[in-house]
């Protein structure tokens, strides 16, 4: 996770794309940004951005073969801006990390922007006027890069089986 991070906030595209699998994929929202180019474009556009990630609370469960885990974090993403530093996002991630070799790497990786508790459907990521734009490059480059997400878990005991269409 600390990778992840460092790696965005350094514009360290290649070094973020190692961190998945070939066929790994980021999802934001409704859509999955799929294949490690794909995930370099958007790293390239993340980059241009000006923001700084902060990633807390990581919870890992390593599965008993010791070859995948689930993970969650919270995440805040702080935008530059000419107002000063903002928060442009508040959310979790959700991951599927899984190890290749002697290297834990994305297999999914997933970010949720919390809500608004009393209206969950209010995008939250565009509400500041101030900071809106600071997002705006990359919400458009997930809509050009990602595809939609169908996919089904099927939660077995301590197991779960997730399959992409």
């Amino acid at each position: 996770m600390a990778r992840f991070t460092l790696c965005i906030d350094n514009h360290d595209a290649m070094g973020w794309v190692s961190l998945f699998t070939e066929k790994g994929r980021f999802e934001n929202g409704t859509l999955m940004i799929k294949g490690r180019e794909k995930l370099r474009q958007h790293l390239v556009v993340h980059s241009q951005l000006g923001t700084r990630h902060i990633t807390s609370s990581p919870h890992y469960e390593v599965s008993s073969d010791g070859m995948s885990a689930e993970s969650k974090a919270t995440t805040v993403v702080i935008g530059a801006t000419r107002a000063g530093h903002r928060v442009v996002m508040a959310g979790q991630y959700d991951d599927e990390p899984v190890k290749i070799g002697s290297n834990w790497l994305f297999l999914r990786r997933s970010a949720e922007a919390f809500s608004l508790p009393e209206d969950p459907e209010f995008s939250l990521l565009s509400a500041d006027r101030q900071s809106a734009h600071v997002i705006k490059p990359l919400l458009d480059a997930s809509q050009q890069l990602g595809e939609p997400i169908t996919s089904i878990s099927i939660c077995l005991g301590p197991n779960r089986l997730t399959l992409i269409f």
